[in-house]
C-alpha cells in the first residue's frame, strides 16, 4: 500500500486535484445553502417571467466542497405536462465533477394520483444532486400548484435550518437539524435515527398552548388551558386545566361515560401509562356547593393509547374501595392533569 498526504507546497502533496479535495472537504463539511433561517438564497418560486417555469433565487451553496453561486436569478422551464394527474418535480444544484460544473435544473417526476418526488443521484467523485424544492405540477396543464422548500440553510458551524421536518436529504444517524414552522412559530431541534427516521429531539425556548376538550356535550359550560414541551425523542411533557363554569355539579350517570380529557398529542398504544391528576375543590365548604366531593381528591389519570386520558380519582371515606372513574364535576372546581407520556410520533400503533 502506497502512503500518501496532502496538501503540502512540495512533492505528491502539492497535487490538491478536485477528487483529493472532496475527500479532504466533505467529513467535515455539510452540503448545504449558505445563509441563516429566513434568508431567500437559492429559494425557489414561481417565474413571473416566463409562464410554466420557476425560478431560483441568488444565492451560494457549498456542495460537497464545491461552492456554487449565482448573482441572478436562474429561470427552469418545466416540461410539458398533458397528464391528467399531478406531478411532483424536484429543482436540484446539480454537480459534475467530470464536467467540472455544477448548475440548476429540473429533475422531471412521475405523473400519478399520490405523486412522489424523484429521487437524487449522489456519487461521490460523480454526479451529485442537491434539492432546493419540490414543484408540484398541477394536472392536465403546465403549471404549478405549490412549492415545497426543502434547502438547508447552514451558517458557521451551526445546526442546519431546514424548512420541513425530514430534511436535509440522504441525512446519517446522529443528523441535527433546527425547524421552524411556518404556521405556530414552534421552533426544535429534529436528530436522524438509523432507527425512526427524523424526530423531535427538544422543543426550544417557550412551551405551546393548546386547548384541553372535555367529552361532554356543553362545550361552552367549561373553560380550559393547557401547555406542553417536548422533553426529546417521541417524549412530551403537559399540563391540563379544566374548569367547570357551568354553575352546577355534572355527574356522569345514566349511561354517561366517565369525563376524559383529551392530550396534546396521540399517545404511544400497545401499553398503559400514568400521570397524576388533581380535583381542586375548594369553592365552599358546604356539601351542597361541593357536589359530595372533598375539597382537594387527588389520583391518577389513565393513558391508554389515544388522544385521551381518563382521570382516576382515590375514593374518600372507604380507603378499601381504591379509586374509581371520574364521574362528579362541582360547580366551580378544577381538574388538573400533569405529566410525561411517551407520544406516537412515530404511528407505532399497537
Amino acid at each position: 500500500m502506497t502512503e500518501t498526504s496532502w496538501p503540502f507546497d512540495t512533492g505528491d502533496g502539492a497535487r490538491v486535484d478536485p477528487v483529493r479535495w472532496q475527500s479532504l472537504v466533505t467529513p467535515g463539511a455539510t452540503s448545504g445553502v449558505i445563509g441563516r433561517w429566513g434568508d431567500s438564497a437559492l429559494s425557489v418560486s414561481v417565474s413571473t417571467a416566463q409562464d410554466g417555469a420557476v425560478e431560483v433565487a441568488p444565492g451560494k451553496a457549498l456542495i460537497r466542497g464545491v461552492v456554487y453561486q449565482t448573482d441572478q436569478p436562474v429561470t427552469l422551464t418545466l416540461n410539458a405536462q398533458t397528464e391528467p394527474v399531478p406531478r411532483i418535480d424536484l429543482v436540484v444544484i446539480e454537480l459534475d465533477m467530470a464536467a467540472r460544473k455544477a448548475q440548476a435544473r429540473i429533475l422531471k417526476g412521475q405523473p400519478a394520483t399520490t405523486p412522489v418526488a424523484p429521487g437524487v443521484r449522489q456519487i461521490d467523485g460523480g454526479v451529485w444532486q442537491y434539492p432546493l424544492a419540490q414543484v408540484t405540477v398541477r394536472r392536465g396543464v403546465t403549471a404549478v400548484e405549490s412549492i415545497r422548500d426543502v434547502r438547508t440553510l447552514i451558517d458557521a458551524g451551526r445546526p442546519p435550518a431546514v424548512a420541513a421536518t425530514g430534511v436535509p436529504t440522504n441525512p446519517v444517524p446522529g443528523d441535527l437539524a433546527y425547524y421552524k414552522s411556518a404556521s405556530s412559530g414552534a421552533e426544535e431541534l429534529h436528530m436522524y435515527a438509523a432507527n425512526g427516521g427524523w424526530s423531535i429531539a427538544a422543543s426550544i425556548g417557550r412551551d405551546r398552548s393548546y386547548t384541553p376538550l372535555l367529552n361532554w356535550s356543553l362545550q361552552d359550560r367549561y373553560t380550559s388551558v393547557g401547555r406542553y414541551q417536548w422533553l426529546s425523542s417521541n417524549t412530551m411533557a403537559f399540563t391540563a386545566n379544566v374548569t367547570n363554569t357551568s354553575g352546577f355539579t355534572w355527574i356522569a350517570s345514566e349511561g354517561r361515560p366517565p369525563f376524559s380529557i383529551t392530550l396534546p398529542t396521540k399517545s404511544r398504544g400497545g401499553l398503559v401509562q400514568v400521570v397524576t391528576c388533581t380535583l381542586l375543590n375548594n369553592r365552599s365548604q358546604t356539601n351542597e356547593n361541593t357536589g359530595g366531593m372533598p375539597n382537594y381528591a387527588i389520583g391518577t389519570a389513565y393513558v391508554a393509547g389515544g388522544s385521551t386520558c381518563q382521570p382516576v380519582l382515590q375514593t374518600t371515606g372507604d380507603p378499601s374501595r381504591g379509586g374509581d372513574w371520574w364521574t362528579h364535576f362541582p360547580k366551580s372546581s378544577t381538574m388538573i392533569v400533569s405529566g410525561t407520556i411517551i407520544a406516537d410520533y412515530f404511528h407505532e400503533g399497537t
